[in-house]
């Protein structure tokens, strides 16, 4: 009798563990039973029983079902989670009397929002004849979902070199900024933003310049391995100066380019461009931009070389138009 009682209770786990999957129905009427993983652009990640991991088309899927709740983002920005149950064709059930078309479906267990970006540190220490030191600290970051972006950065700069005449440490370089930018995607790609930018540099003789503005973006590549983003629109700014004292406000455009290039899994090239012309006084511009390279040392750890370049075309009396800078650093990716 114990016997018949294990055999019912391993033949109920047994058809129990048959029927808890996820199915498939195609078009042309084969069927797959596994794990709905994701759906996006299209197409779906599957897991078979059988086969595997499997990428299928939603123009060959006539419906399908999940034994569990799926979370399901919706076309209209909305998500709800709900176990999917089969309905005519190109539609699923979610519920009593609702039913999804295919279509109205952006993203089937979408990927959460996450930050990326790197916080970088580089140094240089010379003794001897010449004795000098440099250090900087960056940090980049950013969050991107389907309808925004929020683009945040940082970094500090700082050089001594000792004078042979006075054997005096003197600072030739100390300047910081901070900066943030919103996108709004209208479309997939034409977004609206709004940034700012506080920055400092005491060998300039720039006490602040603040330069908030708003704009217009259009994000011609986005992928995995290539980006490229141009924007346009109006910012003010204003700049204190010291010794001599003086102080700028006016209105200006802004025109600035973003691109990045990932060459494979561990080399990653990147440029950025900001012009910023004032609207009142045609031979006032600044000109913010950097160009470099970074090299994957482990899956966080990253070797960064890059240049930056800083133009002034109106610099404080007695001030260098240009500052340029090269940068060594190595850095923590998030």
């Amino acid at each position: 009798m114990n016997k018949m009682w294990i055999m019912a209770v391993a033949g109920c786990i047994g058809v129990a563990a048959v029927t808890l999957a996820d199915e498939v129905q195609f078009k042309s009427g084969d069927r797959l039973t596994g794990t709905v993983k994701s759906m996006a652009d299209g197409k779906m990640l599957f897991d078979s029983k059988v086969a595997g991991p499997l990428v299928l088309k939603m123009d060959d899927i006539d419906t399908f079902s999940t034994d569990a709740p799926i979370e399901i983002a919706l076309s209209d920005g909305s998500i709800v989670n709900k176990k999917v149950s089969p309905s005519e064709g190109g539609q699923v059930s979610i519920e009593a009397g609702r039913t999804l078309p295919f279509g109205n479906i952006a993203k089937l267990n979408p990927d959460k929002p996450a930050w990326k970006g790197i916080v970088s540190a580089g140094a240089t220490f010379v003794r001897g004849n010449t004795k000098s030191d440099t250090a900087s600290v960056g940090v980049e970051a950013a969050r991107r979902t389907d309808v925004d972006r929020i683009t945040l950065g940082a970094g500090y700069y700082t050089a001594k070199q000792r004078d042979d005449s006075t054997r005096q440490n003197e600072t030739t370089a100390d300047n910081w900024f901070l900066k943030g930018q919103y996108d709004y995607f209208f479309t997939q790609k034409l977004y609206g933003h709004g940034n700012i930018r506080y920055e400092k540099d005491r060998i300039a003789n720039l006490d602040m310049r603040l330069t908030p503005g708003v704009g217009l973006g259009y994000q011609w590549i986005e992928r995995a391995d290539l980006n490229f983003s141009t924007e346009a629109g109006v910012n003010w700014v204003h700049e204190k100066y010291q010794e001599p004292s003086e102080t700028r406000t006016y209105m200006a455009g802004r025109l600035a380019y973003h691109v990045d290039k990932s060459f494979n899994d561990y080399v990653k090239a990147f440029h950025n461009l900001e012009y910023i012309p004032s609207f009142e006084y045609v031979a006032n511009y600044l000109v913010n931009t950097d160009v470099g390279m970074r090299a994957a040392l482990t899956s966080r750890l990253a070797l960064e070389a890059k240049a930056q370049m800083a133009y002034n075309s109106k610099p404080s009396e007695g001030r260098d138009k240009k500052d340029l800078r090269y940068i060594l650093g190595v850095g923590w990716t998030f």
